[in-house]
């Protein structure tokens, strides 16, 4: 297959009819991958729509150099209403199910209406076929991918699928591929179960063709050896990406964000050489991606005996170790090898369970409320029971399972105010002390998280000069300076939206540290496989037409506006309780200088967040400033 001669998917799984079409239509405006399931989304699902209705429209997507031999080029995207915020929702995950759909011919698969009963879909090159799944409804993700090879006969088919959460319709629910590599956020696995969908499992024979395979392949080694020569991509690839956790930098989520700072000698038994030393059998790699930043781990001793986790990210230590004060590495392992099972987002399970947490030690919620549980920092048997609980919404895990906005709500007490989310996702990240990374997450699309725009961890410690260069302002890598930030927000958001449209994963990028890829080289990338002529700076203005689509999205669907732009009280009233940044937050009137720089760098209006005639027309978006206009939802500027 040329690299431009995929075709879309189209499944309708109430009539069972199933159609393609080109995708060559929509490439060259929004690339592949993100940018083109979010087109369809914004064109097809009806402000009317509610995220768990057959009327949503479940896409996959990947990106336009996906199944080539690009370092990291595996990447799939997945888009729908969000269950959580009524906005965007959108998620992204690597390994091989991504390059397989598109050796069997397909970039996308828009997957609307709902099943009568539990089916999966069946996409074997041109043969697709909506296949009876009540024989593996109520299996565990692992269960199912082996039930499904085992039926086909196959070992080498990839597969998409939800677990008992996804079933469930729990909130948190994400989609799983290659035993643990998910697609979180937002709710997509709710939204796949809402379908009575259990899986999306293909197989291709194909491959993916170049325009200029002599010109492709010399900038595929010179990307190979960028990425080669990082410190940063060797630390990955010796420990995986949890070996960055910025304690130092007060970035721990520590007992529902109560503090950003954990104690030391904890963080010791639960870091990375632990986890390196004491658990990993064997390191794991996504297709043509170098860096193996995934390790197996498996539990020998104690306990948790013979506990496997096929891979472990920062997420698990953040969500498990700090939001709970754990310090015992079995214990995490098995939280993390749970939630792939039976297909839980683990940033947004573990938000609401430290939400309950938080309610119990402040005696909002008794053991009349929580099944009798007591809930106490450090008790990772009740964590990891819970999860169970909220998977299958059993007692007081069905309320649990609809995340902490909504479990407050039904609770009320004055729980609300525990309740730590973004636009109504449940939140991951501490926001107090490093400016620029908390103005990235509380801003994006899709309600909450670090991948949308933040500035990496790394990038902190750029120096001026480079600082400079790159983003117009000496101080982004300072920090606690709020002045320029939004600056450095801006230029994430467009190259992360780029990035999700190519289908190539982030750690080989500028986003992580300041010797990998940039834009030019991305486009040089993409130039040579289609024979296209684009420059870095076009990429990126692809990647801010992406946003604003988003953005109007967010406005119609959800009434998003600037209030919506500010993060939980919590960060702005309590400061960093120890550690050296101790007596840190976010000022109010600082932030307010943020956002009105922010807006100001997307064009949009200051006083209401709105977009502008003159933003949108600028970004070939007319039709989207039309639809605004008559939902007074415009500022006409022009």
């Amino acid at each position: 297959m040329n690299c431009l001669d995929g075709k879309i998917l189209r499944v309708n799984l109430t009539t069972s009819k199933i159609s393609t079409e080109p995708t060559i239509k929509y490439a060259k405006k929004f690339l592949g991958g993100r940018g083109i399931n979010q087109w369809i989304l914004y064109n097809e699902v009806k402000t009317w729509c509610r995220p768990l209705e057959p009327c949503n429209r479940l896409i996959f997507g990947t990106g336009l150099l996906v199944g080539t031999p690009v370092p990291g080029a595996n990447r799939y995207n997945v888009d729908a209403k969000n269950a959580f915020t009524m906005g965007i929702g959108s998620a992204n995950s690597g390994g091989f199910f991504g390059p397989e759909l598109r050796f069997a011919g397909y970039d996308h698969i828009v997957i609307h209406g709902r099943a009568k009963k539990p089916v999966y879909l069946w996409i074997d090159d041109d043969k697709v076929e909506i296949r009876n799944a009540s024989g593996i409804w109520g299996s565990t993700t692992w269960e199912t991918e082996d039930l499904i090879r085992e039926s086909i006969g196959d070992e080498d088919i990839q597969i998409a699928s939800i677990g008992p959460a996804g079933e469930n319709l729990v909130r948190a629910a994400c989609i799983i591929t290659d035993r643990s590599r998910a697609a979180a956020r937002c709710g997509l696995g709710a939204v796949m179960g809402s379908k009575n969908l259990k899986a999306v499992a293909v197989r291709g024979s194909g491959s993916v063709e170049v325009a200029d395979p002599e010109g492709f392949i010399a900038l595929v080694d010179e990307a190979f050896e960028k990425i080669k020569k990082s410190t940063y991509t060797k630390m990955l690839g010796k420990y995986g990406s949890h070996y960055i956790m910025p304690n130092d930098f007060s970035l721990m989520p520590m007992r529902n964000f109560q503090d950003g700072y954990m104690d030391p000698n904890k963080l010791k038994k639960v870091s990375s050489e632990v986890f390196h030393s004491e658990y990993e059998e064997r390191t794991l790699s996504g297709f043509a991606c170098p860096i193996h930043c995934n390790h197996f781990y498996r539990v020998k001793q104690g306990p948790y005996s013979g506990v496997t986790s096929w891979a472990f990210e920062g997420n698990g230590l953040w969500d498990f170790a700090c939001r709970f004060d754990i310090d015992y590495a079995p214990a995490i392992i098995k939280a993390a090898s749970l939630c792939s099972q039976y297909g839980l987002d683990m940033d947004n399970v573990s938000n609401v369970i430290a939400w309950a947490f938080e309610c119990y030690e402040r005696r909002i919620l008794t053991e009349k409320d929580t099944d009798g549980y007591e809930l106490k920092w450090g008790d990772h048997k009740v964590v990891i029971e819970f999860l169970k609980k909220i998977a299958y919404r059993e007692g007081f895990g069905d309320i649990l399972a609809e995340g902490c906005k909504r479990a407050s709500k039904a609770v009320g007490r004055g729980s609300e105010k525990y309740c730590m989310n973004i636009k109504g996702q449940d939140l991951k990240e501490p926001l107090r002390t490093c400016k620029g990374y908390a103005l990235g997450i509380v801003v994006s699309t899709r309600g909450g998280g670090h991948c949308s725009g933040s500035i990496e961890t790394e990038l902190m410690r750029a120096p001026p000069e480079i600082c400079k260069k790159i983003w117009k302002t000496a101080t982004a890598g300072d920090p606690a300076v709020y002045k320029g930030k939004a600056k450095v927000v801006v230029y994430y958001e467009r190259l992360h939206g780029v990035l999700n449209s190519l289908g190539v994963c982030f750690f080989t990028s500028i986003w992580e540290t300041l010797d990998l890829l940039k834009p030019n080289d991305y486009a040089k990338l993409l130039s040579a496989a289609t024979g296209w002529k684009i420059t870095g700076s076009e990429l990126m203005m692809i990647g801010e037409r992406i946003h604003n689509v988003e953005k109007a999205f967010n406005v119609l669907h959800a009434g998003f506006s600037r209030k919506d732009d500010y993060p939980p009280k919590r960060f702005m009233e309590e400061p960093v309780k120890s550690g050296p940044l101790r007596g840190e937050l976010l000022e109010k009137s600082k932030w307010d200088e943020m956002i009105n720089e922010y807006y100001e760098l997307h064009n949009w209006d200051g006083k209401t967040g709105l977009q502008t005639r003159k933003c949108l027309i600028d970004l070939d978006l007319v039709e989207i400033a039309n639809n605004l206009k008559k939902s007074h939802k415009l500022v006409e500027n022009i």
